[in-house]
């Protein structure tokens, strides 16, 4: 069970920290660059690290050696909280990104020349 756990860290600690570090930094693949904003971005970022967080709670509540029944409150208290705080994050962004598409500077039509008849 000990080497699930560390694996389980070695996993997200290589996936998940790199990718959220870099993408607030505002680096991204070419393919995000061109369909989300800057700012959507860095907030996914932001959305990896607390991904990151809540998913070590768990295996380092159990390698710590805390009680079974204090290691159960720390995993219900704050894993599932850090992951719908993540998922919120990534959907507000989203959100955000298309409403700002959509929203488009009013301008006003162009005045029409009168016609001259005959």
């Amino acid at each position: 069970m000990v080497v699930f756990l560390w694996c389980w860290i070695g996993l997200f600690t290589v996936v998940l920290l790199p990718l959220g570090i870099a993408m607030l930094r505002g680096w991204a693949p070419k393919r995000a660059r061109v369909r989300w904003s800057p700012a959507r971005i860095r907030v996914q970022g932001v959305s990896a690290l607390v991904l990151y967080v809540g998913a070590l709670v768990p295996p380092v509540a159990e390698l710590a050696g805390m009680p079974a029944e204090a290691a159960d409150i720390l995993r219900s208290a704050t894993s599932p909280h850090l992951l719908f705080l993540s998922l919120g994050l990534q959907g507000g962004a989203a959100l955000t990104d298309w409403f700002g598409r959509r929203a488009q500077p009013w301008t006003p039509a162009p005045m029409a020349q009168p016609r001259e008849c005959g």
